[in-house]
């Protein structure tokens, strides 16, 4: 992976597995402040970035990479805690007929990609690392599949450097 990289998590930590991402950010800092997989090259270094509820301000944060990996819960109907990768590109992103589907407000991270495309901006490369939640209700714990998921997301990440 080359260029500038950012490793975003998104996601509300009061609505327990929807905080996977902001978790599993929290988790990549603790390990070291400046996270860097194992690569051939040893050099690879990636921005970790807590993007909170997404918002129109995450459009402004992607302008200034080469590739963002997003890390969010996503019901793609796996098993509580599984992970899967998704890589998004511009062809993927469909525009709604009706833009009033897109606000300001509580716009998702797909209303954000899909505003990018309707207004020109330059994206970058987009992997979303997807962590299927168990429980989205009011708790500022994660369940323990969502937990497990977690710890498993530095050797998800060295994979995707390969």
């Amino acid at each position: 992976m080359s260029g500038k990289v950012a490793i975003i998590g998104i996601g509300n930590k009061l609505m327990g597995d929807e905080g996977v991402g902001i978790h599993a950010v929290e988790y990549l800092r603790v390990l070291s402040p400046f996270y860097s997989p194992l690569t051939k090259e040893g050099n690879n270094k990636a921005d970790l970035l807590d993007g909170g509820t997404g918002g129109m301000a995450l459009l402004h944060v992607l302008e200034e990479y080469d590739h963002a990996i997003i890390i969010d819960a996503v019901d793609f109907g796996g098993r509580p805690g599984d992970v899967r990768a998704f890589v998004i590109t511009s062809g993927d992103i469909q525009l709604a007929s009706d833009s009033t589907q897109i606000s300001l407000h509580e716009t998702g991270f797909a209303g954000i990609l899909e505003l990018a495309k309707k207004i020109g901006t330059k994206l970058p490369k987009i992997t979303i690392i997807a962590v299927q939640p168990e429980t989205i209700l009011p708790s500022l714990n994660l369940s323990e599949a969502c937990k497990k998921a977690v710890l498993s997301i530095p050797t998800f990440l060295q994979g995707l450097w390969r």
